[in-house]
C-alpha cells in the first residue's frame, strides 16, 4: 500500500457568488458555491463549509462540481463582512487533495426607512393651519408603526412632530399620520422636509426623509363659482378638476366648484377624463360664475 508521500498530490480551488453585494441588517443572502479540483473528480455529496453553514456539494458537470443556491441570514450591526468559505482535504483514486479556501465578501447597511408625503393643498393662505398626510415604510417590511417623525421648515427648523399609525394601509404597506401644520406668515414658495427618528434597538434603520413644496398665497379676495357641464347632454360633471393656478378645486355631484381667489388675470382649465380639456381667460374683480361647457373626446375611427 502506498505511504502518504507515495501519493500523487491534486489541486482542488472553490468560489462562492453571494447576491446581493449589500444587503439590508438581517435579510436573506443568497449563495451557490463550485468546487473544482484536477484532476478532476465526481465529488457530489462532499461538504463544503461556509462560515457556520455546511453545503453539500449536489451537481457535476464533468469537469466542476456545485451546491444547489442556499440562504444565510446577514450579521445584524451595518459594516463590511468578510466569510469564508472551506472545502476540506480529501484523498480519492489514489490522489491527495489539498484543502481549498476563499473569501466571501458584502456589506450590510441599515434599513431604508421610506417616506411620502401627499394630500399637500395646491395654495394656502398665510398664516392658515392647513393638513397633510404622512407615509412610512421600510425596505425590507419591518413593522414601523408607532414610530416617530418630524415636520422641518424652509429654514430647517421643527415645526411639527407625530407618529404614524400601528396599522398599514391595504396594498401599500405604509403607516400613515395626519399632520397638521401652519402656513408661514409671508408669501412665497417653500420647500419643507419630513423626517423619521432612524434606528431601532433590534434592527438598525436610516433617518428617512422626504421634501415636499408648500405654495403660500394671500388672502382671497373673491370667490369664483365654475359650473362644468357636458355640452351635448347638459348633465352636470362631477369630479372634474379646476384650476386657475395656483388655485384649484373639484366640481361636486352637482357639477360645482368654487375658488377663492384674489382678483387678478388668470387662465381658467377644467377637465375630466374622456373630455378635452376646457380653458378660459377669466378677469377676476368680483364674485363671477363661469359656465364650462367640455366636449368629448373624438371617438379614433377604426380601420
Amino acid at each position: 500500500m502506498a505511504s502518504q508521500t507515495d501519493k500523487t498530490r491534486g489541486q482542488t480551488t472553490c468560489s462562492v457568488e453571494i447576491s446581493p453585494a449589500v444587503v439590508d441588517a438581517g435579510a436573506e443572502l443568497t449563495l451557490e458555491a463550485t468546487v473544482t479540483c484536477s484532476p478532476p473528480r465526481d465529488l457530489r455529496g462532499h461538504t463544503l463549509f461556509v462560515n457556520d453553514h455546511a453545503v453539500e456539494l449536489t451537481e457535476f458537470d464533468g469537469a466542476a462540481n456545485r451546491t444547489r443556491e442556499f440562504v444565510a441570514k446577514a450579521p445584524v450591526p451595518p459594516g463590511e463582512y468578510t466569510w469564508s468559505a472551506v472545502f476540506p482535504a480529501f484523498d480519492m483514486e489514489g490522489v491527495s487533495y489539498l484543502q481549498a479556501s476563499t473569501q466571501i465578501s458584502f456589506i450590510v447597511k441599515p434599513h431604508a426607512s421610506y417616506i411620502v408625503v401627499w394630500e399637500t393643498p395646491s395654495a394656502v393662505v398665510v398664516g392658515e393651519r392647513f393638513r397633510i398626510k404622512v407615509g412610512m415604510k421600510c425596505s425590507s417590511e419591518c413593522d414601523l408603526g408607532r414610530r416617530d417623525f418630524g415636520i422641518y421648515d424652509h429654514d430647517g427648523k421643527q415645526v411639527a412632530t407625530s407618529t404614524v399609525s400601528g396599522d398599514r394601509w391595504p396594498s401599500t404597506g405604509l403607516h400613515v399620520a395626519d399632520v397638521e401644520l401652519q402656513a408661514p406668515a409671508r408669501e412665497g414658495l417653500y420647500t419643507w422636509s419630513a423626517r423619521s427618528t432612524g434606528s431601532d434597538t433590534a434592527i438598525p434603520h436610516d433617518e428617512g426623509s422626504i421634501s415636499f413644496g408648500i405654495r403660500v398665497v394671500g388672502q382671497p379676495d373673491y370667490r369664483v363659482k365654475v359650473a362644468a357641464i357636458d355640452q351635448a347632454s347638459q348633465a352636470p360633471l362631477s369630479g372634474a378638476r379646476v384650476v386657475m393656478h395656483p388655485y384649484q378645486a373639484v366640481t361636486d355631484e352637482s357639477g360645482v366648484a368654487e375658488v377663492h381667489v384674489p382678483k387678478g388675470t388668470y387662465r381658467l382649465f377644467v377637465t375630466q377624463t374622456d373630455y378635452l380639456t376646457f380653458g378660459l381667460p377669466v378677469e377676476v374683480t368680483e364674485d363671477m360664475t363661469v359656465r364650462a361647457e367640455l366636449d368629448l373626446e373624438p371617438v379614433p375611427e377604426r380601420n
